[in-house]
């Protein structure tokens, strides 16, 4: 045998020793093995991005603990979704699977790490996409863009971008995880299981085709573009950095495995053509908990036009604001919104009638008061916009209004939003005679089968929403608010509901028939328009609004009816820009949980605020039937007077002008809990000053003294000027340092740090 013949025997044997030893699952022999997948690593986290797929792999944090934020086989997930909407009201939906090719490639320059991923012939149409993930070089943050070349007919409905889903928590290690929402004034919801109510109101939505149709953000509930998902191992940032509040869907929706952060986007175009997203989806890792992931987005919202002015500054915010007056609201007619039948109440109505029973509470606090005026459409309970005349008749109101600002007072009073109301159960109001008479036919919102979407409110309203898009509707709102403004309040809160555009499908409103960029725009001049219309019959009237107000809108607001449990995201965010009073609905179970409610938001920078019964007694909350207990008159008086009196005063550089702070730690103090989970005695912040002094405020409501010890921050020699009620004392201390406060039943401190 010769020499070529015997290498050509080895060299086949090798082969097939080779292909007899391969592992189970080797693929054919010839077989283009798999590519390899993209990875980036900066300070913080590791991004992987399925090559073959184009699909998010794994994301991880690596801060203190190295550790997955998805769920796992993430990668079987699409990296976006698009719905488009053809002209007979049809949908079609397609994802990133359903491409022909993926083609992937990260390039690098002095500023970091970019991947590019095209993806061509989705879904069998004729629609390509180009995303790019920038991630720079030093940063915890990545920065997500989508363009899709649509070369269709069709509108695009909206686009799921990037599909993101957490894990449901490991029962077994308990390290319960938490998810950070911008609902109203800001909501916190964990642990992260199959129960999780993450929604608006602490509701919680699945995942389903019809809940990406319709936008919550700007307003609707939404405030601001930022999610967090977080544990003691680690956090997920999900934020948009649009400075136009364009309308998205943004809200964590369930799976059967885990948590989608939802991300929806509204494009609001039609094919052929190309669509590219207007702003980015910036996804990250932080350690540490909401406060840590809120810093990352403020520093972001601080160099944002909506941010241009603070409060201290800006000339359109009455100087009283900063006075802290309590609010004090009743109800002209029923108990609540909801109680029928609603018999006018002798005590407010005509509303002239008010006034001894309020000269008695401004007695009482010896200051101003913001009367709110509840109840007054004569339809019923929050029904526009046939609500005029006002309950009691309008020289009544009138009169009312001049005798409470002679008084120094600054009375409110509320519109219903967008709202068309069609249905009331305190009065038994049938409107849709009114409604089809006044052409309310053509100004509400349409869905994509021509239907107008309905929502009924707990049994006891109906309506329809305007759609921004129509002049009639905008017509509607408007006069609305000047016939409110022409009354004489001084703050006027039209945009009830948190404001914010509906979707709208309707094909002759003269807007695209998809939700888009068209509502922000209509929008913007409508509450532009509003502030004028309600300032052209009344010149100092300040505008309000129920919940925080979208923060793109944040300068044309002056104050807020916030809605916040325990997590004062948007405080953090803005509270030196203007200042929000405290709301409804707060758990006042008893009488000490009302006193709860009123340090929870002191400390937070809110003004107070609550709600008269029969006879002029405070109420424990609105929306409550006057059969129950009536709370401790004596007792709430002096607590809020204390509590209104240290805002306005020694307080008044962090808690009317300053700016939140991350908390500094403050321990030994007693938990209760009185239905929100356990909550200390001793409510506590942490603020600075526009000058840079830091100042942390305290709040015991107990009935017994509390000595909490705060853990004060810093390096080197501080005095701190410690204010104790009416008391003031100086003391040096070596930071970091810790400092033990005796405090009294019902009392307040401010530690300044200089």
């Amino acid at each position: 045998m010769g020499r070529k013949s015997r290498y050509a025997i080895l060299t086949v044997l090798l082969i097939l020793g080779m292909f007899l030893s391969a592992p189970i699952g080797f693929a054919d022999f010839g077989a283009t093995p798999a590519k390899e997948a993209v990875i980036v690593i900066n300070p913080g986290y590791r991004l992987i991005i399925d090559s073959e797929k184009g699909t998010i792999a794994s994301l991880r944090s690596t801060y203190a603990t190295d550790h997955e934020l998805l769920i796992p086989e993430h990668t079987r997930l699409p990296l976006f979704k698009i719905e488009f909407l053809n002209d007979h009201g049809e949908f079609k939906a397609v994802t990133s699977s359903e491409a022909k090719s993926v083609r992937i490639g990260k390039s690098r320059d002095a500023e970091g790490d970019t991947i590019t991923i095209d993806f061509e012939g989705i879904g069998q149409l004729p629609v390509d996409a180009h995303v790019t993930v920038r991630c720079p070089s030093g940063q915890s943050l990545t920065y997500w863009n989508l363009a899709v070349n649509n070369r269709t007919s069709m509108w695009i409905g909206h686009i799921q971008f990037p599909v993101i889903e957490i894990p449901f928590d490991n029962a077994e290690n308990q390290n319960h995880s938490h998810i950070l929402t911008s609902f109203a004034d800001g909501q916190l919801a964990g642990p992260v299981d199959p129960s999780l109510s993450a929604g608006a109101w602490g509701g919680r939505r699945s995942d389903t085709p019809e809940i990406w149709r319709y936008n919550n953000y700007p307003g609707q509930w939404t405030s601001t573009q930022l999610m967090a998902y977080y544990n003691d191992a680690g956090g997920l940032y999900v934020a948009c950095d649009d400075a136009k509040g364009l309308p998205k869907f943004l809200e964590p929706v369930l799976e059967e495995d885990g948590v989608v952060m939802g991300l929806g986007h509204f494009p609001g175009t039609r094919g052929p053509g190309e669509t590219k997203l207007s702003y980015n989806v910036v996804l990250g890792t932080f350690h540490g908990d909401w406060y840590a992931a809120a810093e990352i987005y403020r520093d972001w919202a601080s160099k944002q036009p909506f941010c241009a002015t603070k409060m201290a500054q800006r000339t359109d915010i009455p100087k009283w604001l900063a006075d802290s007056p309590p609010a004090i609201s009743f109800p002209m007619r029923g108990q609540g919104d909801w109680d029928p039948p609603a018999a006018e109440n002798p005590e407010y109505t005509p509303l002239t009638n008010a006034l001894p029973y309020l000269d008695k509470w401004a007695a009482a606090f010896e200051g101003p008061l913001m009367p709110i005026i509840f109840n007054w459409e004569h339809s019923g309970p929050w029904v526009q916009p046939d609500a005029y005349p006002p309950v009691g008749g309008e020289a009544s109101f009138r009169e009312f209004m001049s005798k409470a600002k002679a008084r120094g007072w600054h009375p409110m009073i509320y519109g219903d939003g967008l709202s068309w109301v069609t249905w009331q159960r305190n009065t038994n109001y049938d409107g849709m005679a009114y409604f089809h008479s006044h052409g309310g036919d053509a100004v509400v919102t349409r869905s994509w089968d021509g239907s107008f979407p309905e929502m009924n409110l707990g049994g006891w309203r109906k309506n329809y929403w305007t759609c921004v898009g129509t002049e009639k509707g905008r017509q509607m709102i408007l006069d609305m608010t000047r016939h409110m403004a022409e009354l004489g309040p001084d703050v006027v809160q039209q945009f009830d509901q948190g404001p914010g555009p509906m979707a709208c499908y309707a094909t002759n409103h003269g807007h695209p028939p998809v939700p888009g960029p068209w509502m922000a725009e209509a929008f913007e001049g409508l509450i532009k328009a509003d502030v004028a219309t309600a300032r052209s019959v009344n010149p100092t009237v300040a505008m309000s609004c129920e919940g925080a107000p979208p923060e793109t809108q944040l300068q044309n607001f002056q104050v807020w009816d916030s809605r916040f449990h325990t997590t004062p995201l948007y405080s953090f965010l803005y509270h030196e820009y203007a200042n929000g009073f405290q709301g409804f609905y707060t758990n006042r179970v008893n009488d000490e949980a009302l006193r709860l409610s009123v340090a929870r938001a002191f400390v937070y920078g809110y003004t107070i605020n609550f709600t008269l019964r029969d006879k002029g007694l405070v109420e424990y909350d609105w929306d409550q039937t006057w059969n129950r207990a009536v709370p401790d008159q004596a007792a709430f008086i002096d607590w809020t007077k204390r509590v209104s009196r240290f805002r306005a005063g020694v307080a008044r550089d962090y808690l009317v002008y300053g700016r939140m702070l991350r908390p500094w730690n403050v321990s030994g103090v007693t938990e209760r809990d009185f239905g929100w989970g356990k909550e200390p005695l001793v409510q506590s912040a942490t603020w600075q000053a526009q000058d840079g002094r830091v100042g942390v405020v305290l709040a015991n409501y107990a009935d017994l003294p509390e000595t909490p010890r705060v853990e004060l921050e810093g390096a080197g020699s501080k005095k701190l000027v410690i204010y104790t009620g009416d008391q003031k004392r100086e003391k040096d201390l070596e930071a970091p340092g810790v400092l033990d406060v005796v405090m009294e039943p019902r009392s307040i401190c401010l530690i300044e740090v200089r």
